[in-house]
C-alpha cells in the first residue's frame, strides 16, 4: 500500500510541476472538447470557421510543408494545428493577443496556434521550422542550447513576408537592407539568447531582433550553404553545445 501510496503521490507532483511549467498543455492537449474539430490529421479548427477558411488553411498547410521540406530535407516535426477564429480563443490558447501565430513546445507534444491573420504560407511555415528544429534536436536540448535569435532567424529563412528572393547571398542582402531602416547598428546576438531578451523591449526592438537573426542566419547560409546550418545542429546534438 505504501508503494501504491508513493506512487501515487509521484504522479500527482509530476502533473502539478507539469501544468506549472506548461500551463496550456492540458488545454491543448484535449482541444477537441473545447469545441474543435480534427479536419485532418493534426489539424484542429475552431467549430466556427467556414468551409472556405478550413480550404485555405488545408491548402497553406501543403504549402508550407513543401517549403518545410524545400528546406530541411524532410518534415519530421508533428505539431498539432490549433486554428482559432475569433481573438478570444486565440489568448486563451497562445495567452496573447500579439502575432498571427505561436508555437507551444513540451516533452509530450508539439503545438502550434493560428489566429485569422496566420491563414497563410509563411506564418504556418515560420512555426513549422521552430517545430522542426525541436523535434530533431529534442526537446531539452532546444530549450537550454538554441538561443532564440538563431530560432527566429532560421524560421524566417521559411518565411517570405519580409525578404523574398529565394537566392542565399540576395536574401542575405536583402534581410541587411532591411535591418539598415530599421537600425544603423545590429543588436548584438548575445542579447537575444532568450525569448525575455528578444521580446521583452517592445514592439520596435522585437522586430530589429528578427532582421538582426534574418541577417545572421541568412549570411551564413550564403557563405556556406544550408549544409553549414545543419552542421551546426549535428555538432549541438552530439557536443550538446550550441556553437555558431
Amino acid at each position: 500500500m505504501k508503494i501504491f501510496r508513493y506512487i501515487i503521490i509521484s504522479i500527482g507532483l509530476f502533473l502539478v510541476l507539469f501544468t506549472w511549467f506548461f500551463p496550456q498543455f492540458f488545454r491543448c492537449f484535449f482541444v477537441e472538447y473545447d469545441g474543435f474539430k480534427e479536419i485532418r490529421p493534426h489539424i484542429f479548427v475552431e467549430s466556427k470557421t467556414t468551409k472556405k477558411q478550413q480550404d485555405s488553411l488545408l491548402r497553406f498547410v501543403l504549402q508550407a510543408e513543401k517549403r518545410l521540406v524545400d528546406f530541411w530535407g524532410r518534415k519530421d516535426g508533428e505539431a498539432k494545428i490549433l486554428f482559432c477564429n475569433t481573438p478570444q480563443t486565440y489568448q486563451k490558447y497562445a495567452k496573447t493577443t500579439e502575432g498571427a501565430g505561436f508555437s507551444i513546445g513540451t516533452p509530450l507534444g508539439s503545438w502550434i496556434i493560428l489566429n485569422k491573420d496566420g491563414l497563410n504560407t509563411d506564418v504556418i511555415a515560420h512555426e513549422m521550422c521552430h517545430d522542426e528544429l525541436m523535434t530533431r534536436l529534442g526537446w531539452w536540448k532546444t530549450k537550454q542550447e538554441i538561443p532564440t535569435w538563431f530560432d527566429e532567424g532560421l524560421a524566417l529563412m521559411l518565411d517570405y513576408r519580409f525578404v523574398s528572393s529565394q537566392d542565399s547571398i540576395q536574401r542575405y542582402i536583402d534581410y541587411r537592407t532591411e535591418l539598415s531602416y530599421l537600425s544603423p547598428v545590429p543588436i548584438p546576438l548575445n542579447k537575444l539568447n532568450t525569448q525575455k531578451d528578444f521580446f521583452g523591449q517592445g514592439e520596435l526592438y522585437t522586430k530589429i531582433a528578427y532582421f538582426t537573426s534574418a541577417v545572421e542566419v541568412s549570411r551564413k547560409i550564403s557563405m556556406k550553404g544550408k549544409k553549414e546550418i545543419f552542421r551546426i545542429m549535428n555538432k549541438t546534438e552530439k557536443d550538446g553545445k550550441f556553437e555558431f
